[in-house]
């Protein structure tokens, strides 16, 4: 029986996961149109990414907070670090093997886990 209820909890995170890239793809496509329709592409790209991060990840750190009720904070860091450890392995598989430069990999894992962190607290 504990078992079954652990492969639900983990279903569930997945589950999370998996809405948090669909916000990411969903919110990809409205910044895309966006950047097409403005002067200064580069500088609303820049930021729209990261509003993008910190909009998802809060997202997941919410949704998960509130299905495990206890040490929400530390699941939503979690949440966080998941998404974006899944985002540098794909990067990494896409980009064959380079990564992306040190201070942007560092400032995507702080404002991911962060934002994942928040979420969970607020939930």
């Amino acid at each position: 029986m504990k078992l079954e209820r652990k492969k639900q909890k983990g279903g569930q995170f997945i589950k999370t996961l998996l809405v948090m890239y669909i916000v990411t793809g969903l919110l990809l496509i409205f910044l895309a149109f966006l950047v097409s329709k403005v002067e200064k592409e580069e500088m609303v790209a820049r930021v729209g990414v990261i509003a993008i991060y910190v909009i998802s990840c809060m997202l997941g750190g919410y949704v998960v907070g509130k299905m495990k009720k206890n040490r929400k904070f530390i699941w939503g860091l979690l949440a966080g670090t998941a998404y974006v450890v899944i985002l540098l392995a794909i990067g990494l598989i896409i980009g064959m093997g380079s990564l992306p430069e040190p201070m942007t990999a560092i400032t995507t894992i702080g404002v991911c886990m962060g934002a994942g962190m928040l979420g969970g607290m607020i939930s």
